[in-house]
């Protein structure tokens, strides 16, 4: 959605959050409300704060946050938040904060959360939030978000074991920008990138086919929530093998949350690897 159409879906439903702001009865018994923009940040919230909060996800894990339409009903849960989490590359996010008259304590967490290090320090981020709008379940808030960060570093240990038994440097890879980080993050070469699919013009695939067989490319990853199709017609013409990865939980089958997906991203790159070295 761009930028005007998006401020024009802010105005016609900012009266409804500013309804809303009347209607808003606090009980002592009731959960706060959180509300994330993408369903990875919904995970870091349900593996740190459990059933503490109410949470509710704004954009659904196979749709890219760029191409998000804003609805009536982000207003309103928004207007309902104790806490609003966000990543920082959401354009609308500011607006719709505004117009639906929230109070609630608004938190950027970053991105790039496809390296584990970087989800460690993020799910640091989540914790310090959630511990503000539940004070008295600071000490259970650390314990969970500490197992986690655990899981986080023995999966990334795991994977980068495989990487190096597969000696994955040797391999030349052209990736999505979205999915680079995670990429050159296992130890793949990568040797150029390319933006989402309505950016890539004639001239820009045609260098991309140059550079991948001048290179002797192997791999090229696309993103699934950027939509692909350039990756699989960039590795036809280059005679390399096609890799689709996600960036967020629930878009393919067994990737239920932020493990599952790096764990599946991990296995599609050492699978794809491993079927090009198998050509003759």
């Amino acid at each position: 959605m761009n930028r005007r159409r998006a401020a024009l879906v802010l105005v016609g439903i900012a009266m409804i959050g500013a309804g809303l702001g009347l209607l808003r009865v606090s009980h002592a018994q009731e959960k706060p409300v959180v509300v994330v923009t993408t369903e990875i940040l919904g995970d870091f919230v349900r593996k740190i704060a459990e059933d503490r909060v109410e949470l509710a996800v704004l954009i659904p894990g196979g749709m890219c946050p760029a191409h998000y339409d804003i609805r009536p009903s982000d207003v309103a849960a928004v207007a309902r938040a104790a806490l609003v989490l966000h990543h920082g590359f959401e354009p609308w996010m500011e607006n719709l904060v505004k117009a639906s008259g929230s109070k609630a304590l608004v938190v950027k967490t970053g991105d790039d959360w496809n390296v584990p290090p970087n989800a460690i320090q993020q799910v640091g981020i989540v914790l310090e939030a959630l511990a503000k709008i539940l004070p008295k379940d600071a000490q259970i808030l650390q314990q969970n978000a500490v197992a986690f960060q655990k899981r986080i570093e023995e999966l990334a240990g795991r994977l980068l074991a495989r990487a190096q038994q597969l000696n994955v440097q040797e391999a030349k890879v052209i990736s999505q920008a979205f999915q680079a980080k995670f990429v050159s993050w296992l130890g793949f070469h990568v040797v150029g990138t390319y933006p989402p699919p309505e950016r890539v013009s004639a001239q820009l695939f045609l260098q991309l086919v140059q550079l991948g067989r001048e290179q002797k490319v192997a791999l090229v990853v696309d993103n699934l929530q950027s939509g692909v199709g350039v990756g699989a017609r960039l590795a036809f013409e280059i005679g390399a093998v096609s890799v689709v990865l996600t960036n967020f939980p629930g878009a393919v089958p067994n990737t239920r949350d932020y493990l599952e997906v790096i764990a599946h991203n991990g296995t599609q790159m050492f699978e794809a690897l491993e079927s090009y070295r198998r050509r003759p």
